[in-house]
């Protein structure tokens, strides 16, 4: 059973004990034999329920958080743990005609380019760069790395790194399907019908049908990004100044991934995002209520389609919209449509910047998405592009480095039914009273 659902029969068990209490209150007497035992049994009711949903948020919160997919086909572990001592601080610093030790970085930009039979016009930067060992976020104290931190681990475990681009990402922390080391264009299979079946009678003939299929096309559509880097930061090139590079650069690709992803228009180079997907539902949250609430769960179980972890993407003021809206019309003890940060109706809620706040003819609306976000894919081709102009004259005066970062990526939809979403939630001032 589904958080929501377990959390909806919790507040009839709750309803039902507060009309007994009421009744024996409003009577002035104490409460029956029969009264007492409904108590009790309404009681143990509630507190396994309360068992079970914090069960259900402990799967949900699992599946959602699931690591990104990596890609080992054709991988010997070697050159990716080699990989992995690549610096990105070196490299832009010899960009900059900084005389360093830049041989590594070379070498294994070199391979990068052998490897994927690819041009590059700037620094191959391996994937692995963005792999960081999970034991090196808990290690050192205040947030700073400790004596344990390592960029370089001897043994080649996929399974203890996480990725620093897949966790920038809001969709990736809503559990995206994530592709890595992709080369070509791929072609991935969705059933569009399923086979029939049929009651027959004995010895009867058996009607045919077959499943039907079709495939979804990721095909490489490049994103660049800018950023850039005080030169001072770069002449400090310790560990930890390299981790802060690395998660820069995996923070402004992250970005332009998620708007892509959230928002994509689909034309200019484009690649077509959820809300501009065919059979997407497209709902209404203009006068945001609980059962408009409840639309988008339904819809997409109605479809068949809540195929793995579900969760809601918007933005800071849609939720601070949803906070302040109460479940039922004047009545505070109801609650509110959001009453705690970070999920909504039993699912978890993300927000991002992403998604637009859009002028509307009487005030700003906001748009929320929910969806099975296994169901959205995301590939990446292997490696980053990164061209460094140290001479950039808005970054040059202020002695600092321009650095852009070009990626091959792809997104597409496996089952638009898995997504609904609403444009028209009210958050500027007029929304708010």
């Amino acid at each position: 059973m589904k958080v929501h659902e377990l959390q909806e029969k919790r507040a009839a068990a709750v309803a039902e004990m507060r009309r007994i209490a009421d009744q024996v209150e409003a009577e002035s007497r104490d409460y029956t034999a029969e009264e007492e035992k409904r108590h009790g049994e309404l009681k143990a009711e509630i507190t396994a329920l309360d068992a079970k949903i914090q069960r259900a948020k402990d799967v949900q919160e699992a599946e959602r958080s699931a690591p990104a997919i990596i890609s080992g086909n054709g991988k010997d572990g070697a050159f990716e743990d080699r990989a992995r001592e690549f610096s990105i601080t070196t490299a832009i610093r010899a960009a900059m005609g900084e005389r360093v030790d830049d041989g590594r970085e070379r070498e294994l930009s070199a391979e990068l380019q052998r490897r994927t039979g690819r041009s590059f016009s700037g620094i191959a930067v391996p994937d692995e760069v963005f792999l960081a060992e999970k034991r090196t976020l808990t290690v050192g104290d205040s947030g700073s790395p400790g004596a344990a931190f390592s960029l370089a681990p001897t043994v080649h475990r996929g399974d203890l790194f996480i990725d620093m681009r897949r966790s920038a990402m809001v969709t990736g922390r809503l559990g995206a399907t994530v592709l890595d080391g992709l080369v070509g264009t791929i072609e991935i299979p969705k059933q569009t019908g399923s086979s029939a079946a049929y009651w027959v009678a004995e010895e009867g003939d058996i009607t045919s049908s077959d499943a039907t299929f079709s495939d979804v096309t990721l095909s490489p559509h490049t994103v660049a990004a800018m950023t850039s880097f005080s030169r001072r930061t770069m002449l400090n090139a310790v560990p930890s100044v390299e981790q802060i590079v690395r998660r820069d650069l995996a923070a402004v690709v992250a970005r332009a991934v998620d708007a892509a992803a959230l928002m994509g228009s689909g034309s200019n180079n484009i690649p077509t995002g959820i809300i501009n997907t065919s059979n997407v539902h497209a709902l209404s949250l203009g006068t945001p209520s609980w059962a408009e609430v409840l639309d988008f769960i339904a819809s997409i179980e109605s479809a068949d389609a809540d195929i793995g972890s579900m969760g809601w993407a918007m933005t800071p003021k849609a939720v601070a919209k949803l906070r302040a809206t109460l479940k039922v019309d004047e009545d505070a003890g109801a609650g509110f449509l959001m009453n705690e940060p970070g999920n909504l109706a039993g699912y978890a809620a993300v927000t991002t910047t992403a998604l637009p706040d859009v002028d509307g003819d009487e005030a700003d609306n906001s748009t929320v998405i929910f969806g099975a976000w296994s169901q959205l894919l995301i590939g990446r081709w292997t490696g980053i592009d990164l061209l460094v102009n140290p001479y950039d004259s808005t970054a040059y005066a202020k002695g600092r480095v321009m650095v852009r970062a070009m990626q091959d990526v792809d997104i597409a939809v496996r089952h638009p039914e898995s997504f609904a979403y609403a444009d028209d939630l009210p958050v500027g001032s007029e929304g708010s009273e």
